[in-house]
């Protein structure tokens, strides 16, 4: 069944993002005092208390005198979110009154045709009350008085939500419960990430098969963090289109600012990361900037060589391997593909390859199969420490996963040689298909107990 879609909307900096986030219960809209923030649709779940959902929209602020591209393309995304809403929550800073763009922005929704309740946001201030009460001039029969920044007047809104949709079984209401999102076949999170202008919005639109994101020849166009719902191959991904990660000293003061450090938060909200590299120039050391904040994440990651239409054949696909390699050390472990958003080219395959990733990450090995496949290897060959000494290995044990977690357990606790790391870890690699994770490597000494365990069992 579609969910029931709340459109949040109104004019620029009245609070819309706040009241989002409000909505949803989390910090997931960027929130700040310069207007024009928002551009892209963002959406989100949110819930009652008897655990129905619903699906809460975002959108940039309505500008109708806006010319430019990037205004006109905020303003007919957001009507186009009108046009599917189920309730729209016409958002007002109450505190600065009814002005003349919020009634031109009343009449447009009333031409929509789907109903509306106003919001009538920061009430907490002495003039913001007094707007509440003029809120009603704009001739809708719902007003709802709310302060996003302290939470006042919430549940009232999600009562006027709540009558809204429809009522639900004991049985319907037991599935939308928690135990639901514990489930990790449920949803795959990928992040769309790189640096700016690499074609990340242009990538999500095709995988979407609609224009979702905005595009523009701009660098830094998208600010938000934009998600999207789709489901491929008997699985449900959530789509995030994050901001282009600059390096600090070609980020601007304010909101795009904030995007980066919205976008590094949501790789960490994520499953996997696709990597956008732009093809035709190769990749940079941002790149592999960007592919180390997903390996420090422990997120699983795939490299995706987009325009691959203006970067040639096979000899330009072997140069592009050997640079990798070279210049994005964090993404050995990861699938290369090459692809074309404005084609289409390979956009087919990357959902497939995602949903590989994302098993992968989850992936267990039984301790009997690790000291199979790397006992001889450790005992002909005892690794050795960061301070030069060997280690007597006892075995190796899965510990954990998303990501895979491997502890070894020898005769002292000691970290290992970087070297030594990536040896074992490529003999681990050689159990199971890990490709696209990262792996996590520690060492520990034997317990007393083990000790003890190990000499009964000889004598």
């Amino acid at each position: 069944m579609r969910p029931f879609r709340v459109v949040v909307a109104g004019r620029p900096n009245v609070g819309k993002s706040a009241i989002f986030n409000r909505l949803i219960r989390r910090r997931q809209s960027l929130v700040h005092d310069l207007p024009g923030v928002t551009r892209d649709l963002i959406e989100a779940d949110g819930r009652l208390s008897d655990g129905r959902r619903f699906r809460v929209v975002d959108t940039g602020g309505y500008e109708p005198e806006g010319r430019e591209d990037i205004p006109r393309a905020v303003r007919e995304k957001a009507l186009g979110a009108i046009r599917e809403a189920d309730l729209v929550l016409l958002v007002i800073d109450a505190s600065a009154g009814i002005l003349p763009a919020d009634r031109g922005f009343a009449a447009v929704v009333r031409q929509a045709g789907a109903p509306v309740a106003v919001v009538a946001n920061k009430i907490d201030r002495k003039e913001g009350r007094e707007g509440e009460v003029e809120a009603w001039n704009l001739g809708f029969n719902e007003v709802y008085g709310v302060s996003a920044e302290h939470g006042e007047g919430f549940d009232d809104l999600l009562d006027a939500i709540g009558a809204r949709m429809p009522k639900v079984s004991e049985d319907d209401r037991e599935e939308t419960g928690d135990e639901q999102d514990e489930d990790p076949r449920r949803e795959i999170a990928v992040a769309i990430v790189g640096r700016p202008n690499v074609g990340k919005s242009s990538l999500s639109n095709a995988l979407l098969g609609r224009e979702r994101s905005i595009v523009a020849a701009v660098a830094g166009t998208t600010r938000d963090s934009v998600d999207a719902y789709l489901h491929h191959g008997g699985r449900d991904f959530r789509l995030v289109d994050t901001a282009g990660i600059r390096r600090k000293g070609k980020t601007e003061r304010g909101p795009e600012v904030l995007s980066v450090v919205q976008a590094r938060k949501r790789i960490e909200d994520c499953d996997l990361a696709l990597l956008i590299v732009d093809a035709a120039e190769g990749p940079t050391a941002q790149d592999a900037t960007v592919a180390s904040y997903v390996h420090d994440a422990g997120k699983g990651l795939v490299l995706v060589a987009n325009k691959w239409d203006l970067a040639g054949g096979e000899a330009a696909a072997q140069q592009l391997q050997e640079t990798l390699a070279e210049k994005v050390p964090f993404a050995r472990h990861a699938p290369v593909l090459r692809v074309s958003a404005k084609t289409g080219r390979g956009v087919s395959k990357i959902l497939a390859v995602a949903a590989q990733v994302a098993e992968n990450r989850r992936r267990r090995v039984s301790t009997g199969e690790l000291n199979r496949v790397l006992g001889r290897s450790l005992r002909d060959s005892p690794p050795r420490t960061a301070g030069g000494r060997r280690l007597r290995v006892y075995y190796v044990a899965q510990t954990g996963t998303a990501p895979p977690t491997f502890t070894i357990v020898a005769n002292r606790e000691e970290r290992l040689h970087f070297s030594e790391e990536r040896r074992i870890e490529n003999l681990i690699r050689g159990t199971a298909d890990f490709s696209g994770s990262p792996l996590r490597l520690s060492v520990r000494s034997r317990s007393r107990e083990e000790a003890k365990e190990r000499r009964s069992s000889r004598k």
